[in-house]
């Protein structure tokens, strides 16, 4: 098995060679990263306690009025740290601007994650690497801005390349909730299974004596789905009153889009992504980040 590379070594796999902007990368490095996400129209923002606290107590009362809709900004910042060639840890801290219809605005630090990358296989064609997350529930719930409860997420993250220009990436994570809101009918929060895959293709490069590219525009198709198992989640019928439905089984995809400039030492990312199922997490998104890798 192979290292993963240097910034300026080849054959072999570099953070600079991933181009996906939805899905995780499987290449371990140093790098820090500065994320804007612009989503708009979750009607269901409590479904199994993924994006915020539930709305309903565990006697059925209200918490805080069940939504028809939530936009939201967030503002990301992302380290991670390179331990060795094949070996990365990392943390992750949004900062959330909530906009909801029926509560208030609300500004502040979301749930903050931390954890780590493994590579359990590479060769010259291929990466395959195991990923640990923690969902610490930093954010303030009362306002909207957290779950409210530890979440852990086991994942398996891959790369392989298709030609000199183009890389498909992959990724399959399972969002596990410890705890969060009892209700009658059992725990309100519930595991969510993601599997994403994205493609990516040179449409420009630049390369350098040796041939080795050292600039580059990329074109990237991401599509990513969701499939929650067991849960709940609340749909208002009145300002006053809402209705606890199921939502086991339910699946969301999406279709993403976007175009990222590379050189060794800097990405810049744009993109777009549009639910193509009835169930979303959001209808649309806009997503924009810098990287810079050390």
């Amino acid at each position: 098995m192979q290292h993963v590379s240097g910034q300026e070594e080849e054959p072999g796999f570099v953070t600079s060679n991933s181009n996906v902007g939805y899905i995780d990368s499987a290449i371990p490095g140093t790098q820090f990263r500065l994320r804007f996400d612009s989503a708009f129209d979750n009607p269901t923002p409590d479904r199994v306690e993924f994006f915020y606290r539930a709305s309903t107590s565990a006697i059925g009362t209200p918490i805080s009025p069940a939504e028809t809709n939530v936009d939201y900004n967030d503002i990301t910042a992302y380290a991670e740290l390179a331990l060795g060639p094949e070996t990365s840890v990392f943390v992750e801290a949004p900062y959330r601007f909530l906009n909801p219809e029926r509560n208030a605005n609300a500004t502040g630090f979301s749930d903050l994650i931390v954890g780590g990358k493994r590579v359990l296989w590479l060769d010259e064609a291929q990466i395959f690497t195991g990923q640990f997350r923690v969902f610490i529930p930093t954010g303030d719930a009362d306002r909207l801005l957290g779950t409210d409860h530890v979440s852990l997420e086991p994942g398996l993250l891959a790369a392989r390349r298709i030609s000199p220009l183009t890389l498909l990436e992959g990724e399959m994570r399972l969002w596990i909730p410890v705890g969060g809101t009892e209700i009658d009918e059992g725990h309100f929060a519930a595991p969510v299974l993601r599997l994403g895959a994205g493609i990516g293709h040179d449409l420009y490069f630049e390369a350098d004596a040796c041939g080795c590219q050292t600039k580059r525009l990329s074109a990237v198709t991401e599509f990513v789905g969701w499939t929650i198992f067991d849960g709940f989640a609340t749909i208002p019928e009145t300002p006053e009153l809402a209705q606890l439905i199921e939502v086991d089984g339910d699946t969301i995809i999406n279709g993403k889009f976007g175009l990222r400039w590379t050189d060794p030492k800097r990405s810049i990312f744009v993109g777009y992504g549009r639910a193509l199922t009835g169930d979303v997490w959001y209808h649309n998104i806009l997503r924009a980040e810098y990287v810079m890798r050390f």
